[in-house]
């Protein structure tokens, strides 16, 4: 009996990235999918990079992106058995306008800007069908999913004691939640490794609200500086915070100050777990899409910074159903201030 056909799905293409990075060939991937050598093999003719070279073609097997098949697989199934939405110069210039200059995603525009009229994948369309200035580099986490976690020095005996006393291990459940307003994830984004300044960023839990401190360096008076500064704001809005297990934030004199100066509980994620500040690890990105990987933070201003945080702060998110951080957080302010 012939095989009744199927398009393949977004989990096998990124089953298909795996098992190509394991160096597995195209007949083993295809009968661990249950495929035809021929459905792998065009599929990564389709998707990745063909070299020519004295009149053969070869195939880049690395160079395939599952993300951009899926992308490419739905707009070929959009634009072969539907009509296509008109674009119209006015949807244009707001959309390019959002993605290029403020770094909305296409989701959040279809969502949180009224009356636009086009859907998430009608964007993704335009943007892979060249109708816009917009192209994929532009959109968020292309390029981007691999994460290397930069090496960092063991604590001394004294500070992991001390660290484990504040396992997130230990963060009630409440918290885990996202079921109460106040609770905070901090990290550092790094300036190259021959400059000293980096942002302390901080994000509330339950509303994705985003704040940004620029410091010299990550000596314990520069962090200690930068969490005064903080406080000096948003002190009656914290009631805990969890930190990885970085040098900047395992001091004793940072501690002292969290726990001891201004009373706030303190918890430390298990190492190389970013998961468990998950929250700070996706805002973080955002912040990156503004200033990339190797950018020098010497050459910015808080003001500068404050305005880029200020923008992804005013971007509609589905997690509050489409609702802003800044609106949300100003509500819970408001809120336990009456």
């Amino acid at each position: 009996m012939a095989r009744e056909y199927k398009r393949l799905s977004f989990q096998e293409r990124l089953q298909i990235k795996n098992w190509i990075d394991d160096g597995l060939s195209n007949s083993e991937i295809a009968r661990r999918l249950d495929r035809s050598r021929a459905a792998i093999t065009q599929e990564l003719q389709r998707n990745a990079r063909v070299m020519t070279w004295r009149g053969k073609k070869n195939t880049l097997r690395h160079t395939y992106e599952p993300l951009q098949a899926q992308h490419r697989a739905e707009a070929y199934a959009a634009t072969k058995h539907h009509s296509k939405r008109k674009i119209t110069p006015r949807k244009r210039a707001i959309i390019d306008e959002l993605i290029l200059k403020k770094k909305w995603s296409p989701e959040q525009i279809a969502h949180g800007v009224p009356k636009i009229g086009v859907c998430t994948q009608t964007i993704y369309n335009w943007v892979l069908n060249n109708q816009l200035l917009t192209k994929v580099i532009d959109l968020p986490l292309k390029g981007k999913r691999r994460r290397h976690l930069r090496h960092k020095q063991p604590n001394t005996p004294q500070t992991r004691v001390s660290i484990e006393k504040r396992s997130i291990k230990f963060r009630p459940k409440i918290i885990d939640q996202r079921s109460t307003f106040g609770h905070w994830e901090i990290d550092g984004v790094m300036s190259p490794q021959d400059s000293q300044a980096f942002v302390i960023t901080l994000v509330e839990r339950k509303t994705r609200f985003m704040v940004g401190v620029k410091t010299r360096s990550r000596n314990s008076d520069d962090v200690i500086t930068a969490i005064d500064t903080f406080m000096s704001r948003f002190e009656m809005a914290c009631e805990s915070m969890t930190c990885d297990r970085g040098t900047e934030f395992t001091s004793m004199r940072f501690i002292s100050q969290m726990e001891q100066n201004y009373k706030k509980k303190l918890y430390y994620a298990d190492p190389q777990s970013p998961g468990q500040r998950g929250t700070n690890e996706r805002m973080n990105r955002e912040l990156r899409r503004v200033f990339p990987s190797g950018y020098d933070f010497t050459k910015i201003t808080q003001k500068r910074l404050q305005s880029a945080i200020r923008d992804i702060n005013e971007r509609p998110r589905r997690v509050l159903s489409y609702k802003t951080p800044e609106k949300m957080f100003l509500k819970r302010i408001h809120a336990n201030s009456v």
